[in-house]
């Protein structure tokens, strides 16, 4: 199994570990988690409603005097402005996990932390023009991307179960 596709698969792995507990010997098992508390589920989907609205910002006028490349365009103009916007709402929706008492909560805030190094890894790799390197870690955040909407949806989260990287794209404008 190549790299890229290993993430996925680990992710996968992890969310049916986690939001699945087997029962007891007798062949029983349990339900999974549920969605987070609603006051704590309320402030997540306010945070990633403003973290939407922040990407959808970004990816406004970042097609003006475009740089020579692609690779330069989506590293500059894309890539290095959202990783501060990622810590942030990582932060946030992670200092939510106590109150939300929800395994499904706690792992959707967690995969921020996998999304934060994917994108230190891109960045990089968009300033070494390694362009291959580029879309492989472009294609794992694609993936995890799909993870961390499955997660957003067992939790109970409407305004994150979003492939924000996707409205990223979608916003680009001149």
């Amino acid at each position: 199994m190549t790299p890229r596709r290993l993430l996925p698969v680990l992710c996968l792995l992890a969310l049916s570990t986690a939001l699945v507990a087997c029962g007891d010997s007798g062949g029983e098992t349990t339900a999974p988690s549920p969605p987070a508390a609603p006051a704590a589920a309320a402030k997540a989907n306010a945070i990633c409603r403003r973290f939407l609205g922040e990407i959808e910002e970004l990816g406004r006028g970042a097609l003006a005097n475009p740089p020579s490349s692609t690779l330069q365009l989506t590293t500059e103009r894309l890539v290095r402005p959202s990783l501060p916007l990622i810590k942030r709402t990582a932060t946030r929706l992670q200092g939510l996990k106590p109150s939300a008492e929800s395994e499904a909560y706690d792992l959707y805030a967690d995969l921020f932390d996998p999304f934060v190094v994917l994108t230190e890894k891109r960045l990089q790799a968009g300033l070494e023009e390694d362009y291959e390197r580029a879309r492989g870690l472009e294609a794992q955040l694609t993936d995890l991307s799909l993870v961390q909407r499955r997660t957003a949806q067992l939790a109970g989260l409407p305004a994150c179960n979003r492939d924000f990287p996707h409205v990223l794209l979608q916003s680009l404008t001149e």
